[in-house]
């Protein structure tokens, strides 16, 4: 009976331990993808973007906003 237990147990562990080999695999593949598509838009010039930079089809607002003063509660009418 014992060693119907320690059989079962020894292949529950060495199915987990696949099981958890095979998702650092695929993580450690999503990553270096990831890395990989981060360089590849850096070369190109799309990568990392600053954001207070006025994007150019932002910079005419035709939706008649008006700034607050500075002390007003609201930033924007």
């Amino acid at each position: 009976m014992d060693m119907i237990v320690v059989q079962i147990s020894s292949d529950l562990l060495s199915g987990a331990f696949t099981l958890a080999v095979i998702a650092g695999g695929l993580l450690l593949l999503g990553g270096l993808v990831s890395f990989g598509v981060f360089i590849y838009r850096s070369v190109k010039g799309d990568g990392m973007r600053d954001p207070q930079e006025v994007a150019p089809e932002k910079a005419t607002d035709s939706d008649e906003v008006t700034e607050g003063n500075p002390d007003d509660e609201w930033d924007y009418y």
